[in-house]
Order: structure tokens, then sequence, then C-alpha cells
């Protein structure tokens, strides 16, 4: 087992002494930060109609993605991400939810996307894969498709880049 990444107090310490949020969730020179967010930005709106779909962003942490989306939910383990996401995007401020991805609190196929941003990765190598997949197989429940995303496979030096995880049942 690595890092406690379902460990709230572990991403409370993470924050601290940081000079960007983005650090909190990955870190690398900010030129690759920038060509990762275009790449990303680019799947999110080629996939999801960004005004009239559902979606939810699993694992949101500070909640930078919700100002694209018209009806968004970010959900993240960290109470302290979501305070932040609350405080900066107050314009989601009652769509930011601590939770736990294994245990979503919404019906079946409530969105009709889900993404998540660097979590499967993070999962199977901190955790465990039998954790992703207990995961994977909530956010398939809650959602009716699930884009999944890495910061590493969205750098310009990966030629697959374009060829993301979209799942669906």
């Amino acid at each position: 087992m690595g890092k406690p990444v379902m460990n709230p107090e572990f991403w409370k310490t993470r924050l601290q002494g940081i000079p960007e949020l983005r650090y909190a969730v990955y870190n690398c020179p900010l030129e690759d930060w920038e060509e990762i967010n275009k790449h990303h930005y680019k799947m999110l709106t080629h996939y999801i109609d960004v005004e009239n779909d559902k979606v939810l962003e699993a694992g949101c942490a500070f909640g930078r993605w919700s100002p694209l989306f018209t009806n968004y939910t970010g959900v993240d383990i960290s109470p302290d991400f979501i305070k932040i996401a609350q405080k900066t995007y107050p314009e989601h401020v009652s769509n930011f939810l601590v939770g736990d991805l294994k245990n979503l609190p919404f019906p079946d196929k409530h969105f009709d996307w889900c993404f998540t941003i660097s979590t499967k990765e993070m999962i199977k190598r901190e955790i465990n894969k039998e954790t992703w997949d207990i995961m994977e197989n909530e956010l398939l429940r809650v959602s009716k498709k699930v884009m999944i995303l890495e910061y590493s496979s969205s750098l310009p030096s990966n030629s697959n880049r374009d060829n993301i995880e979209i799942l669906q049942q």
C-alpha cells in the first residue's frame, strides 16, 4: 500500500504550504499543467454537452472544472478541497459534496456523464486495483457514461493522448 490517498488528512497535509493549488493535485512544470488542462478541456467539450448534460466530477479537488458546466456536481473525499471549491466557485457552492467514490449518494443513472482526472491510476497505484474496481462500478451505477482522464497520458509527448477511456453499461 502506498500513500493514504483515501484519508482526508493526507490531502489536508498536502494543501499546506503549497505556492499554488495545482501542486496539491499534480506537481509539474506550469507549461505541462497548461498543456494537460488544454487537452482535458478539449476532451471534456468534445464528448460532453456542457450546457445540457448533467455532470458529476468524481474526485473534484478544488473544483476547477465546475465553471465549464451548467449542471455540475463535484464530489471529493477531502473536506478541505470542498471548502476551497465552495469559496472559489460560489455559483456551485451547493453542488460540491464531501463523499466516498465507493458509495455515492445518488440514484442509478442520475448523471449523463461522470468524469474523473487521475483518480484511476492513483487509486490502483496507491491503494489497489480492487478498490478502483469498486469505485468504477459505483461511477457506472450513478452515470450513463464515465470518462477517465489522467494527467501523465495527456502530455503532448504522448502520441496516443486522444485515445481516452470512456465506460458505459
